[in-house]
């Protein structure tokens, strides 16, 4: 067990965090923080890719060969919908589990 109580997390996939899983896109909530967003390894091992929409369907402009972006939970990020680390100054808090954790 960790200090926060919870078991630890699986061990490292390859090119991915130690929270990824093969063949699964994952979205972790960090503590008082934003949404990661991880993509797995693609099948032939590089990276896969991923897009941002707005709500009329412009894309956002991510940097290449990024495996995993950070979106605003705060609401107070200069660069919406991506974090910019705001959520430190405002004191924004949150710390959702998931159920049976």
């Amino acid at each position: 067990m960790s200090d926060s109580g919870q078991p630890p997390p699986p061990a490292a996939e390859p090119g991915g965090s130690k929270w990824a899983k093969p063949g699964c896109v994952t979205l972790r909530c960090r503590e008082d923080g934003p949404l990661v967003v991880e993509l797995p390894d693609a099948a032939d091992g590089t990276a896969a890719g991923f897009r941002v929409i707005d709500h009329q369907g412009a894309e956002f402009r991510l940097p290449d060969g990024k495996r995993a972006i950070a979106l605003c939970r705060c609401g107070q990020s200069a660069k919406r919908p991506f974090c910019d680390g705001a959520h430190r100054a405002v004191g924004f808090r949150s710390n959702e589990l998931a159920e049976g954790s």
